[in-house]
């Protein structure tokens, strides 16, 4: 074979194999289609305990799959039966599975920085969308919470922050209202007037319930557009496979085209805040950052804890301690300004002080990492009571719970603060051994690496509360960055944080009072014996 023969052939075998590996993907996203079907098909039955919605009572056609699968297994009807629960939790991890497997493949495959990847990706991702908008139940009511407030501002122009959902016994909403329709519902300013805005546009349940989902559904789309120019500037050999990650993954997917939460703007203002830190236009570009950093605030609380790291990023420049302190400030001042704009007109004083702060709930743990440690500390500390005959008057599971909450607490201040000794020694230079070669914006991995820390370690040792949807404030961090130790860690999390919903079918089980262990587990397994393999690798001597 002569030398021309080889250069013509070789192409050749390159071209089949990129043809059969968009083949082949095209047929994993199918499947994941098909999964997304067979989650609007189980979502319906009695016994998963989903919440209710306007669609399956005014547009049934939404209930045809459910139909279907009824034909086929109507034993699934039986609101005592546990087979539902299992068919779910199967759904999802078959959803996991061909997500893992697309993952591999794109890896070996992709093109960097080809468009035709990132059209396909929005494509699959519209049409998983528009699938999962339609689900007849959800299995979250926030969305109810989010549209009755705005209805309590732009309807009965009343406070949303100090008024509950029973105030209006004839609002036709309420009906849908589950959880929490007895206390006030507290939502960060801009999220509030964004709710009103939506709930004012039409008074039917199911034209409203549409408009949210609809709008979680294009932020969805917008944030993948953003990652994919966010990793064109940052790091093009990562720009497909990140698109990849955020744009398919079943936790956002169902989070946010299913059960329509507000985190899809939150991401999408934080998203925009990187994008334009990473823009060369100078100030101008800067000081927009501050501003949308300010509106994601306005969102939602947690991204405070994201802002001063961030800023104390931007100003790791400077190596005299006064002038980054008096350069952090103003910067910091400058984010406030939209947040307390769009406060203000919410401010009644001592009593939206109180509704905020009294909305914190410290007293309880729901599927929490804290809470399964507050088993064992309250069986010790009943123990330690027992045994010495203290008196009855002494609440040994109250003392017991204050204790891990402070000292849980403590401990993620001390990581907290050293995130920002980690930031500020970023590399300032690509040229610096400690940058990745990877990235073209010297040090950003440090920022990303500091951000989804904080978020894990709050979610870890803080918050009493625990959601699916709560790994969205870090899943977006995790998609921008390598592929390391603590991004699959947070990916595994991803997928294992969807069987809260299934165990709401064991909830009578003694499997239930240990699902979070089971979630935070693997995780959590994962990232320790990974660290301890790779501190023995470190500690084997080259030669």
């Amino acid at each position: 074979m002569t030398i021309y023969q080889k250069t013509s052939v070789e192409p050749l075998h390159k071209q089949k194999g990129q043809q059969s590996s968009f083949l082949l993907l095209l047929v994993l996203a199918c499947l994941l289609e098909v999964l997304c079907l067979g989650i609007v098909a189980l979502s319906p039955l009695p016994a998963l305990h989903l919440s209710e919605t306007p669609l399956e009572l005014f547009w049934t056609w939404t209930l045809a799959p459910a139909h279907l699968l009824l034909v086929v297994l109507p034993v699934l009807l039986d609101s005592s039966s546990l087979l539902p629960a299992l068919l779910l939790g199967l759904m999802f991890v078959g959803m996991i599975t061909i997500y893992g497997l697309i993952v591999a493949l794109v890896i070996r495959r992709a093109a960097p920085g080809s468009w035709k990847w990132f059209w396909f990706f929005l494509g699959g991702t519209l049409l998983f969308g528009v699938t999962l908008l339609f689900l007849p139940r959800l299995f979250s009511d926030d969305i109810f919470t989010y549209m009755f407030s705005g209805r309590i501002l732009a309807i009965y122009k009343a406070d949303p922050m100090n008024t509950i959902p029973l105030q209006f016994p004839e609002d036709p909403y309420l009906v849908w209202v589950i959880n929490g329709p007895e206390t006030t519902n507290i939502f960060g300013p801009l999220w509030l007037s964004i709710a009103a805005l939506l709930a004012s546009v039409s008074n039917s349940p199911v034209i409203s319930l549409l408009l949210f989902k609809g709008l979680a559904l294009f932020s969805h789309l917008l944030n993948c557009l953003l990652v994919w120019a966010i990793l064109g500037r940052l790091s093009p050999g990562r720009q497909v496979l990140g698109t990849l990650l955020y744009a398919w993954n079943p936790l956002v997917l169902i989070e946010l085209a299913g059960s329509g939460h507000s985190e899809g703007v939150l991401l999408t203002l934080l998203l925009l805040v990187v994008w334009l830190h990473l823009q060369k236009d100078g100030p101008l570009s800067h000081i927009g950052s501050l501003v949308v950093f300010g509106l994601a605030v306005s969102v939602n609380l947690i991204a405070l804890l994201l802002a001063p790291l961030y800023l104390w990023f931007v100003v790791r420049s400077q190596r005299l301690i006064s002038r980054a302190l008096l350069a952090f400030v103003w910067r910091f001042l400058v984010l406030l300004i939209p947040f307390i704009a769009i406060m203000l007109p919410y401010w009644r004083g001592p009593s939206t002080f109180f509704a905020i702060t009294s909305a914190i709930d410290m007293e309880h743990f729901v599927h929490s990492p804290a809470g399964l440690l507050a088993l064992a500390m309250r069986w010790f500390f009943q123990a330690v009571a027992l045994w010495w005959n203290f008196p009855s008057f002494l609440q040994p599971i109250t003392a017991a719970d204050m204790t891990l909450r402070s000292s849980a607490t403590f401990i993620f201040i001390l990581i907290y603060l050293h995130t920002f000794s980690l930031v500020r020694s970023a590399p300032l230079s690509l040229a610096s051994p400690q940058s990745d070669p990877e990235e073209r914006v010297p040090g950003f991995d440090a920022l990303l690496r500091a951000w989804a820390g904080a978020i894990f370690w709050y979610l870890i040792l803080v918050s009493g509360w625990f959601w699916p949807w709560y790994v969205l404030w870090m899943f977006w961090i995790i998609v921008l960055r390598r592929l390391d130790t603590f991004s699959i860690t947070i990916l595994l999390l991803s997928g294992t944080a969807l069987f809260i919903y299934p165990f709401v079918g064991f909830s009578r089980a003694p499997l239930a009072t240990y699902q979070t262990a089971l979630i935070f587990g693997i995780p959590l397994v994962y990232l320790i014996v990974a660290h301890i393999k790779q501190r023995s690798v470190e500690r084997i001597p080259t030669s």
